[in-house]
């Protein structure tokens, strides 16, 4: 154990306003699974209990959701079918979230080539014919406005593709097919109406950002932001390259990344574009059991959203939920996908992670501890979260444990503020406690759990309470606090 470490709590003392960048969206995997019930329940779990402000997914315009339909319209153009589409965003709509709509992947018909991606076989060629491109991007946000009413979304955005960086994966085209494609899609979503939110380039690991800026300076092309993603475990960013091995670059590699995207906006012409992070996680891989599905997951998500708050408009956790198809289904209850839930609607450790970091109050309170937070509300309250991220010293992306090196480490909480009556509970999640996976494992690692096993599983998903007493306090508390490595400490004091 390390030596105690003494943080100060002012709970009578000066606040900041609590920064919910990591709130206004989470991700999906395709916009299909959204008419699944299961996936559905998931979204309305997770809504009920952190409340994300947005939504992103792939594969609006695929085939199965349908949008260009078989014959022609009276414009010589591929008959359009918004039905599927419609009751996608209404679903979300109705959860409170507002879609951040991704353009993309390419309708067959209107597709230059046979390539694809994924299981759900999205189409990446660029269109055959630019102009049926733009029909459809202007008919489609067109449709959008009608149904939805200008005033909701104009509250959304519109992202141009997804990762074209990654050639022959996602983009069959070049940089410069790209562009154009942006600068098509762009000027067809403001001819709806001026005042809607276009960007991209939506690019894997912060790439030509400083190329679409200065291309749609130079063109006088619509820029409103700039999206972009990164991961942990990702190919080297510092020389600036597409490719390169797969390793754990740490929160340095995080924040790096994103202090450098928010200068390249800044060094541009368009220097109050937002900047949207609309993918992150500890590492791209489908099958990174460790990464994805245990506590250490829990521990990075809030060390990661600490380092880079105020940097960034908003930071989208991928994804919501293990159902989830870009590799194929789920063959095990865990598999390493990238969910807060499980494809059972199971919890995992880092589901508490943001529902606790959602559960903040407005007013922060600023604290001389590098991986906790604390807030107070306008009653009184005070509610505080620490976490242990331990040190990676090698990954493993293939299903295994990663090596970690780290101690259990003893805080020591001092707060000076309080007066009167509180009830003081105090939650833990770390590798045993309040861990699905670990209790999956424990009952022997069913490939399909019985309708008893999954309710057991959700009972163990659920945080371990450690204290709950009621005090009479006369201005300080001291809270002694054991917290083990990837362990999350979850502590409420209420008035009473």
């Amino acid at each position: 154990m390390t030596s105690p470490t003494s943080v100060v709590v002012d709970a009578a003392g000066s606040t900041l306003p609590f920064n919910r960048f990591f709130q206004r969206g989470v991700g999906s995997c395709h916009a299909y699974l959204t008419l699944r019930e299961d996936f559905r329940e998931h979204v309305r779990l997770v809504q009920r209990e952190i409340g994300f402000g947005g939504i992103r997914f792939h594969g609006i315009f695929t085939e199965y959701v349908g949008v260009v339909h078989g014959g022609e319209e009276a414009d010589g153009g591929p008959r359009l079918n918004f039905q599927n589409a419609t009751k996608i965003y209404e679903f979300f709509v109705a959860q409170g979230m507002k879609p951040f709509v991704e353009l993309g992947f390419m309708p067959v018909r209107l597709a230059s080539g046979p390539q694809t991606i994924f299981d759900y076989r999205g189409n990446i060629t660029p269109p055959k014919e630019r102009a049926q491109w733009s029909r459809l991007v202007r008919r489609f946000v067109a449709h959008l406005v009608e149904h939805f009413g200008i005033a909701e979304v104009l509250t959304w955005h519109f992202e141009v593709w997804n990762e074209p960086d990654l050639h022959n994966t996602f983009w069959t085209g070049t940089m410069a097919d790209y562009f154009e494609l942006y600068a098509d899609t762009a000027l067809a979503v403001k001819a709806v109406d001026a005042r809607l939110r276009v960007g991209g380039p939506a690019t894997s690991k912060t790439m030509w950002v400083p190329d679409l800026l200065a291309f749609c300076a130079e063109r006088k092309v619509p820029l409103d932001f700039i999206s972009t993603h990164h991961y942990c475990v990702d190919a080297d960013l510092v020389r600036g390259v597409p490719d390169g091995p797969m390793y754990y670059r740490g929160m340095r590699g995080m924040r790096g990344d994103v202090e450098r995207v928010r200068a390249q906006i800044a060094e541009s012409a368009f220097p109050q574009a937002e900047l949207h992070f609309t993918e992150w996680n500890s590492s791209p891989a489908h099958e990174d059991v460790y990464g994805k599905d245990t506590a250490f997951t829990a521990a990075f998500a809030l060390q990661t959203i600490k380092e880079v708050s105020g940097l960034v408009d908003s930071y989208m956790w991928w994804t919501v939920s293990d159902i989830f198809e870009e590799s194929g289904l789920s063959l095990r209850p865990f598999t390493g996908k990238y969910g807060l839930v499980n494809q059972h609607g199971v919890k995992k450790p880092v589901f508490h992670a943001f529902r606790w970091l959602a559960q903040m109050f407005d007013a922060e309170l600023p604290l001389a501890a590098a991986s906790a937070r604390a807030s107070r509300s306008t009653a009184g309250d005070v509610r505080l979260l620490t976490w242990n991220l331990p040190e990676v010293v090698e990954t493993d992306l293939g299903g295994g444990d990663w090596k970690t090196r780290g101690a259990e480490r003893a805080d020591v909480f001092h707060f000076h503020g309080l007066h009167g009556c509180y009830r003081v509970r105090v939650w833990i999640v770390d590798d045993e406690r309040g861990n699905a996976l670990h209790a999956w494992r424990a009952m022997g690692a069913p490939d399909y759990p019985k309708a008893d096993q999954i309710e057991a599983l959700r009972r163990a998903g659920e945080p371990v309470v450690l204290r709950d007493e009621t005090l009479d306090l006369s201005g300080d508390y001291t809270l002694a606090l054991t917290v083990p490595p990837c362990g999350v400490v979850f502590v409420e004091l209420a008035r009473s």
